[in-house]
């Protein structure tokens, strides 16, 4: 069994790749890198490692040579780059969690450093890995829709779900992570580039931070929804409701404060989630929308909103000889014909990993891809550069209100 090392016990290191990897035995988990030694040490008993590889800072691990035969880079957006170019010179296979970098600037530096690398490099694209996008793509590869013409995608956030992360939490700043449309949205990208099956050439791009806003207040509110909100019975972000009775309910595991209510408010008295959504130092965005040309003709609307009531996505592709679509969460996909008017309708089932089965599915391409590296015909992700290429220039389009050549 090949070899793995996680970097970053967070979200995604600990709770959504170590368990996948572990039970379907893709990998023998041997070390871990994490700052926080509570995290370490509950992740080292987890999966039973040795004091001497367990550490709280990757340069430390990086200087002992190769200790594995790949890496998981499961950092913080900001900390991906110098992880990176250090598993590269120890030559690891990496899989680093999306996005790459957070500037444009970085993501070319990788590209130019991982030119001709001979191991696996791959990023954490997820969404073309759901059984739900791979049945879209063998409606596509078997004709049914004919040619693709345009098609439209829409990555529906749920407000409880922007509030969290991108009001009061993390990713919240443009300056400390990225803008919405990078820490958001460079796989959807990558979903529209596999798709498609095509580069892209043009795109231009609208959106703004519209209601997260001190002026958007109901009226005179404190700083913390534990504070005595004149408005909390009605304010539909009432962090305290949210997070007890509400869908927010999701991330109450990230607290570490256990699951009683009042335990919950006692951390959202001092924690960063607790404050209101209108007192915030958020300035990404909550909606944006980004219209493309590729290469082969095909034209795209790609938009990511706050204003939804459910975290899902939901596509449409329009064909020469038909259309699909359907919606990623619930699985359900609608074909519909031209020829005899006729619809198929689909139901999905995937494995119950989360992005719909993308993250069991990324983890099963990876372990596959390291498996046959050595005989690959390209051992780096193909649409890696590119997607992030598109999300910094929708941003820059953005800003400027212009229409940009990739």
């Amino acid at each position: 069994m090949k070899t793995c090392i996680i970097i970053g016990a967070g979200g995604r290191g600990k709770d959504a790749y170590a368990p996948y990897i572990h039970e379907k035995k893709l990998f023998k988990i041997v070390g871990v890198v994490e700052p926080d030694k509570q995290k370490r040490e509950q992740f080292q008993a987890r999966y039973d490692l040795p004091d001497d590889m367990c550490f709280s800072d990757y340069k430390v691990m990086f200087s002992k040579g190769r200790l594995a035969d790949a890496v998981l880079i499961c950092t913080q957006d900001r900390m991906h780059i110098e992880p990176t170019l250090l598993a590269k010179k120890c030559g690891y296979h990496i899989l680093l969690e999306k996005p790459i970098a957070p500037t444009l600037r970085e993501v070319k530096l990788l590209e130019k450093a991982f030119e001709g690398y001979d191991k696996v490099f791959m990023t954490g694209f997820v969404l073309r890995y759901t059984p739900f996008i791979e049945k879209i793509k063998e409606i596509i590869r078997d004709g049914e829709i004919g040619e693709i013409v345009n098609l439209q995608l829409n990555e529906n956030e749920g407000f409880w779900h922007h509030a969290h992360s991108y009001v009061r939490g993390p990713w919240s700043q443009s300056k400390t992570s990225s803008p919405l449309i990078v820490a958001k949205s460079s796989h959807d990208m990558d979903l529209l580039l596999y798709l498609v099956g095509s580069s892209c050439t043009y795109l231009s791009s609208y959106g703004d931070n519209t209601y997260f806003r001190p002026e958007n207040a109901p009226g005179d509110v404190p700083d913390r929804c534990t504070d005595g909100c004149p408005f909390a019975d009605t304010c539909i972000y009432n962090a305290v409701e949210q997070y007890t009775n509400g869908k927010a309910q999701y991330f109450v595991h990230k607290f570490e404060c256990g699951t009683e209510k009042e335990d919950i408010i006692n951390a959202l008295k001092t924690n960063p989630y607790g404050r209101c959504v209108y007192r915030c130092d958020n300035d990404v965005c909550d909606h944006q929308v980004v219209c493309l040309e590729f290469e082969n003709g095909v034209t795209a609307m790609f938009t990511v909103s706050a204003f939804s009531l459910e975290n899902n996505r939901t596509l449409k592709l329009m064909g020469t000889k038909g259309e699909v679509g359907g919606c990623m969460e619930t699985g359900e996909i609608l074909l519909k014909k031209f020829s005899d008017m006729s619809e198929t309708k689909f139901q999905i089932e995937h494995d119950g990993t989360k992005h719909c089965g993308g993250d069991g599915g990324l983890m099963e391409q990876f372990a596959r891809a390291v498996d046959t590296y050595e005989t690959a015909e390209n051992t780096v992700d193909k649409w890696m550069f590119e997607a992030h290429k598109i999300v910094f220039a929708a941003e820059k389009a953005r800003v400027s209100k212009q229409r940009m050549k990739l």
